[in-house]
C-alpha cells in the first residue's frame, strides 16, 4: 500500500518537474528558434527577444504562475546567465 502511495505521488510530481523554469547555467540555445523552443518546453512562453548589454534578453511569462520574467542568455554559448522576475 505504501508503495502505491509513493508511486502515485511520484507520478503526480512529474508534470511540475517537466515545467521547471531554467536556472543559471542551463543551455537553451544560441538562436531565437532553439532558445524559444527550450524556454517554452521549460514552461516559459516567450514574448520577444532583445539585445541588452552584450546578452540576449528573453522576455517571457511563466505558464504555471503567470509571472513575467527576463531571462538573460550568453549569445556565444546559449547559457542562461541571469533571471529577473518582473512581478
Amino acid at each position: 500500500m505504501i508503495r502505491s502511495i509513493l508511486a502515485a505521488a511520484a507520478l503526480a510530481a512529474l508534470p511540475m518537474a517537466a515545467l521547471a523554469m531554467p536556472s543559471v547555467g542551463d543551455i537553451v540555445g544560441t538562436t531565437p528558434d532553439t532558445a524559444k523552443a527550450a524556454l517554452e518546453k521549460a514552461g516559459c512562453t516567450v514574448d520577444r527577444f532583445e539585445a541588452e548589454d552584450g546578452k540576449i534578453e528573453a522576455k517571457c511569462v511563466e505558464v504555471a504562475t503567470g509571472k513575467h520574467w527576463e531571462i538573460y542568455l550568453d549569445p556565444k554559448t546559449g547559457a542562461v546567465v541571469d533571471l529577473k522576475n518582473n512581478d
